[in-house]
């Protein structure tokens, strides 16, 4: 009788508790754990992005952490293909697998495959690269609102180089075909959603950061300052400090944008994967 495969998908807003989670079912099913979380995955970020620390990763394999380094260009379209790959692998010698992360883009690009997507536009980008430079995100963000508004909801719309994606995406007519592995063994999938009350959740998250902080958050950001205009440092809890390293703002308004980005963060993640369901 063949050994029928279980590739087990755990997904949730930041902050719900979706690392424990994954590691507690990881021990029981004598798992590794496929990272699905596109900040995680850059070996230089590390206390803004929540990592499994030192003692989780020890207890169990995962993949996908500390993957890549900020300067390479990273997307959903390489995740799917390496992940698919280490899938492909992985399934040899084992039952169940685990996928563990926030990042829906990266865990239906990986599931589903690939939407067909439109070659870069470069005359567009610098066009929407202005915009970005005399009007701000405010500029980006009414663009991709006006054009998909549904979009605009369920995206991070605090990265500048995301929402010139979006809207490029959005303008384009001519596809471009993409590539995948297919998989080469049959699994089960199953899909585990976490959730918790909007206000404990909320409290979750506003407390992480607040550890954070004390974690030495700050002078994680302060050195990659000069590596700012890189796209991966244009993510919650990096690009707030920016201004406050100019002088533009104080301190305590870094962590009470931080908290607020997250939050609305948390906020698009539970509209996505509540309309994937």
């Amino acid at each position: 009788m063949k050994i029928l495969k279980k590739l087990i998908v755990i997904t949730g807003p930041t902050a719900v508790g979706k690392t424990a989670h994954a590691i507690g079912l990881a021990l029981l099913n004598k798992s590794p754990i496929i990272s699905a979380d596109s900040r995680q995955v850059y070996s230089e970020l590390g206390i803004g992005v929540a990592k499994p620390d030192a003692e989780q990763l020890a207890k169990v394999k995962h993949y996908f952490i500390d993957h890549v380094s900020i300067h390479d260009h990273y997307n959903a379209g390489r995740y799917a293909k390496e992940a698919r790959e280490l899938i492909n692998q992985l399934f040899l010698t084992h039952d169940t697998l685990i996928i563990c992360g926030g990042t829906g883009l990266y865990i239906n690009a990986l599931i589903n495959g690939l939407d067909i997507l439109p070659d870069r536009n470069d005359a567009l980008r610098e066009e929407l690269q202005t915009i970005y430079n005399s009007e701000g995100l405010l500029g980006l963000q009414f663009q991709l609102k006006n054009l998909n508004p549904s979009k605009y909801e369920s995206m991070d719309i605090q990265n500048p180089q995301r929402l010139i994606r979006a809207i490029e995406i959005e303008k384009s007519e001519a596809p471009a075909a993409s590539n995948l592995p297919n998989f080469e063994q049959t699994f089960e999938t199953e899909y585990i959603q976490l959730e918790m009350s909007r206000e404990i959740l909320y409290t979750r998250i506003n407390q992480r950061v607040d550890q954070m902080i004390a974690a030495g958050l700050e002078a994680e950001a302060k050195a990659m300052e000069h590596l700012q205009h890189l796209n991966a440092l244009q993510t919650v809890g990096y690009s707030e400090w920016w201004p406050y390293f100019r002088g533009e703002v104080t301190r305590e308004q870094v962590i009470d944008k931080i908290k607020q980005h997250t939050r609305n963060y948390a906020k698009r993640q539970l509209t996505w994967f509540r309309h994937k369901q």
